[in-house]
């Protein structure tokens, strides 16, 4: 069974048409990598996020394959351009152990 993981998606900057802002995404995500050992001496079992997707208004504007050099809690920061009608970016992710978590956030136009 997949295990819900918490994440958040918010901007940085003035939201009005043509603006560029900044979005932060966080995850709490473990991201183990499978080298490391519990306190027994057996490995910790990988899980990784191997896939993340960004998508503004339905369209695809970043895609992502993070690894294993990527630490817990991954947060990842980039730039968007403010669509004339604002809309809304959600951003994907799926781990080695299947587990799927999405985020979507609106971008009201600020006056």
């Amino acid at each position: 069974m997949a295990t819900q993981i918490p994440s958040r998606l918010t901007f940085v900057g003035a939201i009005r048409p043509g603006n560029t802002v900044e979005a932060r995404w966080i995850v709490g995500h473990p991201m183990e990598t499978g080298f490391r050992v519990d306190d027994s001496g057996v490995p910790v079992k990988r899980n990784v996020i191997t896939q993340v997707s960004v998508l503004l208004n339905g369209r695809l504007i970043l895609d992502m394959e993070p690894g294993t050099g990527i630490s817990s809690n991954p947060y990842l920061a980039f730039p968007i351009t403010v669509p004339a009608e604002g809309g809304t970016v959600a951003v994907e992710w799926l781990d080695d152990a299947g587990n799927r978590g999405s985020v979507q956030q609106l971008l009201l136009l600020s006056k």
